[in-house]
């Protein structure tokens, strides 16, 4: 067998594993009791459980509001933030 078929033959194994996972093992993961849970508080929340970067969603403000309080709380709990 020629390096070139091996090769091909190599591509073609990996594009049919990553396809498997793909379309087989993350739809069956998202349908675990946990991972649903999750998917939902965040459907009801208003975020895109798909979307990679929730920086730039509106409730982020509120978020890094409430975490600062926190952070600089006189008795924080939380790591103390360098000024």
């Amino acid at each position: 067998m020629s390096q070139r078929l091996i090769g091909a033959v190599h591509l073609f194994l990996a594009a049919v594993a990553i396809t498997a996972v793909w379309l087989v093992v993350l739809p069956a993961i998202g349908q675990l009791a946990s991972v649903r849970h999750r998917i939902d508080e965040n459907h009801a929340a208003g975020i895109n459980p798909t979307a990679v970067f929730y920086t730039d969603h509106p409730a982020m403000t509120d978020i890094e509001r409430r975490i600062a309080a926190k952070v600089d709380a006189p008795s924080a709990w939380f790591w103390k933030r360098s000024k």
